[in-house]
């Protein structure tokens, strides 16, 4: 089954071609799957801003077609092609600018280096970004670190002592590279191969039997239960549950230390230890996941035709959406009028000035809605409405706040 959606304000056809779509599990390989919500164009990278309204436009797009397989609960595109990605200096998903999310990271730091006793220790941060959660927690730990990831920069930020960053993926290259704790976080969802991904990790000649991993991804059970729709984005592969998560870490031979979720039951979190060989997984029996998805399949389709009532009775010019990461890329992408929306209003000076890809929205900063005749406030993320509401007052805005 399909739903139709838009890109740009035109609607689409949303049924990828069959041929495109993949028919077995990344994470367990079955092939008992159900079928979900599918987009004929969604921008293949929602974190990749444009200088320029044109190119921003004329950005790629790919088909997505979201599958839940019945074996492990886990999610992912079957329509997703790996050569269409790609990450660059240019790839900006860094939320480290928002005061709400800096208090988790270092909470999360806190936890991470008392519970592993990090100071003094080699922490490597695969996939690490810009560097932001590698530097703090190095600096609360007082462990040295090291980053890898090929979108880094080298210009941003102070730099920590101890603490140096690669412009490369961790892998064989580096064999010296011996890490006591390995941090790769909101990485695996866009691996198309999660486990193998997870098995050069295990086998990588600098790991060793007691080097601890922290991993982290999106949760999808929030995506499902709290409809949490604009997470679904063509760069991530996979969208992970609690029971898939651990499936691929044992897959790919790993001892789970400790799980859960975290930031508002948004992210899960594993702790895991190499094994010297891979544990046998135990797939699900419960078909609570299976009527989720199909209730999400209606459910999805009833949010984007509420905003696209929504958006048509409103003054695009006197409407914005705060946030200029995936979930407001893909609101205005996905909703038919978003693309009309006159700013994506985002707190991050490195996406300000730039344009959405796809719908071609300018992002602006919180600055640039002074004085402005403003009606609604859309924001795409429930854990900071109170941060909005309170930058909204400051800037003298009486703006009706609404939560996507």
């Amino acid at each position: 089954m399909g739903i139709q959606t838009a890109l740009g304000g035109e609607l689409r056809s949303a049924v990828p071609s069959p041929a495109r779509l993949r028919g077995d599990c990344p994470v367990c390989a079955g092939q008992h799957l159900l079928h979900s919500v599918s987009f004929k164009a969604l921008p293949v990278s929602c974190n990749s801003l444009h200088s320029d309204a044109k190119s921003a436009v004329a950005a790629a797009t790919g088909h997505f077609a979201l599958a839940f397989c019945r074996g492990c609960e886990h999610f992912f595109n079957a329509a997703f092609e790996d050569d269409r990605v790609g990450y660059t200096p240019d790839y900006e998903n860094s939320l480290h600018f928002s005061p709400r999310f800096v208090k988790f990271v270092e909470d999360l730091a806190h936890r991470l280096s008392s519970t592993y006793a990090l100071e003094g220790k080699l922490v490597v941060d695969i996939g690490c970004g810009k560097g932001d959660f590698l530097k703090r927690i190095c600096s609360i730990s007082g462990a040295r670190g090291i980053g890898f990831d090929r979108s880094y920069e080298d210009n941003r930020g102070e730099k920590v002592a101890g603490v140096e960053f690669i412009n490369d993926w961790f892998g064989d290259a580096y064999p010296n590279v011996d890490p006591d704790f390995v941090s790769c976080r909101h990485v695996l969802e866009h691996m198309a191969n999660p486990i193998a991904f997870l098995q050069g990790l295990r086998s990588h000649p600098g790991v060793g039997s007691k080097s601890v991993f922290y991993i982290e991804v999106p949760n999808a059970l929030y995506t499902l239960r709290d409809m949490g729709i604009w997470d679904l984005i063509y760069e991530h592969v996979s969208y992970f549950t609690p029971q898939s998560l651990r499936a691929a870490m044992q897959t790919a031979g790993f001892e789970v230390l400790d799980e859960g979720s975290s930031y508002g039951d948004q992210y899960l979190f594993i702790e895991a230890k190499p094994l010297a060989s891979p544990t046998a997984i135990g797939l699900s029996t419960s078909g609570t996941i299976d009527a989720l998805v199909r209730k999400f399949d209606r459910t999805y389709r009833d949010k984007v035709a509420w905003w696209h009532q929504y958006l048509s009775k409103q003054d695009p010019a006197q409407t914005v959406v705060w946030g200029a990461g995936s979930k407001g890329i893909t609101f205005v992408n996905v909703v038919p009028e978003g693309a009309r929306i006159s700013a994506l209003v985002d707190v991050n000076p490195h996406k300000q000035g730039r344009f959405a890809p796809g719908s071609g929205t300018p992002v602006i900063g919180p600055d640039h809605l002074r004085g402005r005749p403003l009606h609604s406030i859309i924001v795409m993320n429930p854990l900071y409405r109170d941060e909005v509401a309170q930058a909204a007052r400051q800037l003298g805005l009486a703006s009706e706040i609404i939560v996507a």
